[in-house]
């Protein structure tokens, strides 16, 4: 099956990310949740046009956008929206080729309760 590709999003004009792990307590920027310390995450930082941004994403959403990156032919996100992209993209997979992505649906929407919970006793906790 041919798939064409192609992303809404303006590429920053640099870019770098790198999986870190937490010293302190910090807010995933992607869905809330909290980095505890000793947890591993991503940290990136971009420029694009003449302001500089960083992201903080928890290990949860990380996985998240890499199984869908992994099962998705295209997957264009951007940092802030990374979920609702990803979602996107596996509702447009499923919507172009429903035999050959059945159960796509069902393990992204799992990923999201497990990460969501976790979310939800973390938050039980403090």
């Amino acid at each position: 099956m041919s798939y064409d590709c192609a992303c809404d999003y303006d590429p920053a004009d640099w870019y770098r990310a790198e999986i870190r792990k937490a010293r302190k307590r910090h807010d995933c920027q992607e869905c809330g949740g909290p980095i505890l310390p000793g947890e591993r995450y991503e940290y990136a930082a971009g420029q694009s046009e003449d302001c500089i941004s960083t992201f903080k994403t928890c290990e949860r959403c990380y996985d998240i956008r890499l199984w869908t990156k992994n099962n998705v032919p295209c997957v264009c996100w951007a940092h802030g929206n990374m979920i609702e992209d990803c979602q996107e993209a596996v509702n447009e997979a499923a919507r172009r080729a429903p035999a050959e992505t059945a159960g796509l649906r069902f393990g992204f929407l799992r990923r999201i309760v497990v990460r969501d919970r976790l979310n939800q006793q973390r938050g039980d906790e403090r």
